[in-house]
């Protein structure tokens, strides 16, 4: 015989309601046992705060209907829907009031063994979930008044959270939890909750591998009570083992947040959240999200003193990658704030205390730096910035200081003067603006005469007399790229230098590369050879580069051309200048010249000399101030005594040029002395 008790479809009814089925179901069972082989009970709908489950229906059969089946068609839970779910228990137990079972097991994709007991009397519950050797996952309702909920985790494999939630942004490999989480529901409908939990050895990733953590363990404490309609919270959590990458930030263990709020139906408000670090420093927000629009109301971010080198290494490094400030070592300290209004930034400012910045290739240094940067949305603020000093290219600069003017924008400096050597750097017009591909910057300036020689010598490069003076007409940096509007004078070795079309792209970067014209007028060649063991000449030049293009400050294209200056003065050559330039034949034509009367003279006559260097895939054609039918002329003699030299070899490898320009020796031209 098989009864049956229907279920009306529409009716919805609460978890109470349901322990009166239930009780009605047991009396037919008891009073019908003998009779009767089967009884299904349609419950329909059980309902509960954020529980549903729907098209319920319960199937006792076998000897004493002990073999119990639970179908439900439709649960929604923990924000998460599973349908067609069953539980099956081969041996019920039907104790007076309570309906148990030692060993059921949930029929889904992830089957787990279940055992649970009911009061119907007290609606006291108790369900054992055992997934794996030696995890535990329970809740435990009891009966009396206030009510109790407790759900305990003992070596819960968190692996488990996409069968409880869903699928997550990244998925959950690894890790242990052990933990309870207690509820309390008194009378009057007030709700509090309180747990922690520990987790160890927490491991996830996502496909693409640009979020992963490994070995992650900590602490977590979770505090709240409902009020009518709002959840007071508190959350004390600590991370205190592992690692995680989340693109592009890469952060180890050691950080401790605390934060208090309420939630309600609209909005999730964060009172009061503190993050702090142990090397590092610590972090106080506040913040309202509207969760209906999705949207951030306002929120306000306040650091207190913050050490300057864990902050890079832990965020700002792995952010700037490859880029001319990826590798810098960095000490000090500073101060942050911002605030958001209707989710955009109304306000910040940043404060700078003895920080200082050093590229480890040695390309710029920053050293002692002081600011305070205040920023107004729709409004102009006044900042000031100083430092004790600064290097560029092993270049040094001494103490600056400006004030700034600040705007919705941009940042701007009126005047601004660096000491370079004993010289000075003068800077006009400076405005620095956030354009659309980035950070943007435009200057004027002009430098100061500062020794040649001096210059040279942090450059590491060979000593020269003279000085070096210049004007910047603008100066102009967007889109990683560096560019001088105008020509770039310089004033050195007596003369005048133009540069035009100055173009450096990636200025700071793993390889910059330059690409400009070049024009020198009357520069004195006694001032450029005096201090150089190249020998002594006398005269002036006019240079011409054309297309040079320099990659990670290497010449890889120019076309040069360097001759005598137009006009009546003295030209003298020496013989140790005569015996470098005849070593680009080699040492052959250096024995050639001390073999003939002219090593008896310390100086020689000329009337013009000049070279000329097309410089294209590392191969130079070389030329002079004039073609013979098998060579080029280097220097035209002129005066008494007067020498030419001839150079015959018109293609030679840059990289050997230089090297021969360096030994002042070479053994493939062949130059002819007369």
């Amino acid at each position: 015989m098989r009864a049956r008790l229907p279920a009306d479809p529409r009716r919805s009814v609460t978890l109470r309601g349901a322990m009166t089925t239930m009780t009605l179901a047991t009396a037919l069972v008891g009073a019908s046992a003998a009779v009767t082989r089967s009884l299904e009970v349609a419950i329909g709908t059980l309902s509960a705060p954020g529980f549903a489950a729907k098209a319920v229906r319960l199937e006792l059969d076998g000897e004493g209907l002990a073999r119990a089946t639970l179908r439900i068609g439709e649960l929604e839970a923990l924000a998460r829907r599973w349908r067609n779910l069953t539980v099956k228990c081969p041996a019920l137990r039907l104790e007076g009031w309570v309906v148990a079972c030692d060993s059921a097991r949930l029929e889904a994709p992830s089957p787990y063994p279940i055992a649970f007991s009911y009061d119907l009397a007290t609606g006291a519950a108790h369900v054992v979930v055992t997934p794996g050797a030696g995890e535990r996952w329970s809740v435990e309702v009891t009966g009396e008044r206030p009510r109790r909920a407790v759900l305990t985790l003992t070596a819960a494999r968190l692996a488990r959270l996409a069968d409880l939630v869903g699928e997550l942004p990244v998925k959950v490999s690894a890790g242990i939890a052990d933990g309870a989480l207690h509820a309390d529901i008194a009378e009057s409908g007030t709700v509090r909750v309180e747990g922690q939990a520990t987790l160890r050895e927490l491991a996830f990733a996502d496909a693409a591998g640009s979020h992963a953590g490994e070995g992650i363990g900590g602490d977590v404490a979770l505090q709240a009570r409902a009020e009518r309609d709002a959840w007071r919270w508190h959350v004390d959590a600590a991370w205190r083992a592992g690692e995680i990458y989340w693109h592009p930030v890469y952060a180890k263990a050691g950080y401790r947040l605390v934060a208090d709020g309420a939630l309600t139906p609209g909005t999730l408000e964060v009172e009061q959240a503190i993050l702090s670090a142990d090397d590092l420093g610590e972090m106080r927000a506040s913040a309202s999200w509207d969760r209906a629009g999705a949207r951030l109301v306002r929120a306000r971010v306040e650091t207190g003193e913050l050490a300057a080198a864990p902050l890079y290494a832990r965020f700002l490094k792995p952010v700037l990658g490859d880029s001319a400030f990826g590798e810098l070592r960095t000490e000090g300290r500073l101060r942050a704030s911002a605030s958001w209004e209707g989710g955009r930034l109304a306000a910040g400012e940043l404060l700078l205390d003895d920080v200082s910045v050093e590229d480890t290739r040695g390309r710029f240094a920053l050293f002692g730096v002081h600011a305070a940067l205040p920023w107004r949305a729709g409004a102009h603020s006044e900042g000031r910035i100083g430092m004790s000093g600064a290097e560029v290219q092993r270049l040094p600069i001494g103490a600056v200081g400006a004030v700034l003017t600040i705007g919705p924008d941009d940042v701007r400096a009126e005047r601004l003067t660096i000491p370079v050597l004993s010289g000075l750097m003068t800077l006009s017009d400076l405005r620095i603006r956030n354009a659309p591909e980035g950070i943007a910057w435009q200057v004027r300036g002009e430098l100061s005469p500062v020794p040649l020689d001096v210059l040279l010598a942090h450059l590491g490069l060979p000593a020269m007399q003279g000085t070096v003076s210049g004007e910047i007409p603008l100066l102009r940096y967007e889109r990683s790229t560096l560019q001088v509007d105008g020509q770039l004078v310089i004033r050195v070795f007596d003369g005048i230098v133009t540069a035009t079309e100055l173009v450096i792209d990636q200025p700071l970067g793993l390889a910059p590369r330059l690409q400009t014209h070049l024009d020198a007028r009357a520069l004195d060649l006694e001032r450029i050879t005096r201090t150089f063991a190249f020998g002594y000449v006398t005269g002036r030049v006019d240079a011409r580069v054309t297309g040079l293009v320099l990659s990670n400050w290497i010449p890889v294209e120019f076309d040069a051309r360097l001759e005598s200056s137009p006009g009546d003065y003295p030209k003298r050559i020496s013989q140790a200048a005569v015996k470098s330039i005849s070593a680009l034949g080699g040492p052959d034509a250096t024995a050639a010249l001390q073999r003939t009367f002219l090593h008896f003279f310390e100086t020689f006559g000329y009337s013009k000399l000049g070279i000329s260097c097309r410089l294209q895939n590392d191969v130079c054609q070389m030329g002079g101030i004039e073609d013979r039918r098998q060579g080029f002329v280097l220097v035209r003699g002129g005066g008494v005594p007067a020498l030419t030299v001839v150079g015959y070899n018109r293609e030679v490898a840059w990289t050997e040029l230089v090297t021969r320009l360096k030994r002042v020796t070479d053994a493939n031209v062949k130059p002819t002395i007369e």
